[in-house]
């Protein structure tokens, strides 16, 4: 008797010691996953407002990631009930056409993900996957640091997706702690500005921090509206937005190692047509202390 119940709770140990290491499987890969609701969390860093906005209504159905100009990259640009996303074998299909890579790290309802070669500029965008079922996925896309019309912003997306002919009821992440209703987002674009430095080249030739100057000849390639890298590699996020009662721009870097930090300062538009900037003003920003003058020159 007492040898049947030893082997009993070996069998109950061994059991129990099998269930310890049971692999979560669940995935949002090799499924159809349309687009039915979208958020944007903005956080104004100059007032410490906390606003939402939602991406669509009954009177709007496209809406842009980039919320302070609008990205003119595919990805970015989302349509209600019709933009589509699909991940299998580290392949992401958009649309039913674009095509490109994504990696991921973790596992199950853990796993994250991150698209990388997105076309036209070969962009990368990270997804936080914060929910998902059978049917229905809510996921952080499109975090960034920008300036607008004087104040800086930190904002992020939340889209809420559904596999194809799943029903869902008030199917939109719900979560908004903290922060006011703002209505629905109105994506304001500014070709003038905003877009000027879109597939320009440059080279840093001279920063000056107090009396010490700098010359490292690195090239800064502005990839697009919101990404620039250093000598090709390091992409990070820079913004160019026009300031309110002059014709003034402000031009921020966020992460530059060429200058080690993030730096903003007012410039004249002009300077991208006459391809100089000399001795511009730069303060730090987002934990970057003191201020730096900058010299740049336009190679293409």
């Amino acid at each position: 008797m007492i040898k049947k119940i030893t082997y009993f709770l070996i069998f109950i140990s061994l059991f129990n010691s099998c269930r310890k290491y049971d692999f979560d499987t669940s995935t949002i890969e090799n499924k159809e996953w349309f687009l039915v609701a979208g958020k944007v969390y903005l956080e104004n860093l100059s007032t410490g407002e906390l606003t939402y906005y939602e991406h669509f209504d009954d009177n709007q159905s496209t809406s842009n990631l980039d919320v302070f100009g609008g990205s003119n990259i595919d990805f970015d640009k989302i349509h209600k009930y019709k933009t589509k996303w699909y991940f299998s074998d580290g392949l992401f299909t958009l649309n039913d056409s674009t095509t490109c890579q994504y990696t991921t790290q973790g596992s199950g309802v853990k796993k994250q993900y991150n698209i990388i070669g997105i076309p036209p500029y070969g962009s990368s965008r990270n997804l936080g996957i914060i929910y998902f079922d059978d049917n229905r996925m809510d996921v952080v896309v499109y975090e960034a640091n920008e300036s607008h019309l004087g104040d800086n912003y930190h904002y992020y997306t939340v889209l809420t997706f559904v596999t194809n002919n799943s029903s869902c009821n008030l199917c939109n992440y719900s979560n908004t702690t903290g922060y006011q209703y703002g209505g629905t987002i109105t994506i304001t674009t500014d070709i003038n500005g905003y877009e000027q430095l879109s597939g320009t080249s440059w080279l840093i030739t001279r920063y000056d921090i107090g009396m010490t100057p700098y010359y490292p000849n690195d090239t800064i390639n502005f990839i697009n509206s919101v990404s620039y890298n250093i000598n090709g590699l390091n992409e990070k996020t820079y913004s160019l937005s026009n300031n309110v009662g002059n014709n003034l721009y402000n031009l921020t870097l966020y992460e530059c190692v060429t200058l080690g930090g993030n730096y903003s300062g007012q410039v004249s538009i002009s300077f991208i047509d006459f391809g100089e900037l000399n001795n511009l003003t730069m303060n730090g920003i987002f934990g970057t202390s003191g201020s730096i003058n900058l010299w740049m020159t336009r190679l293409y």
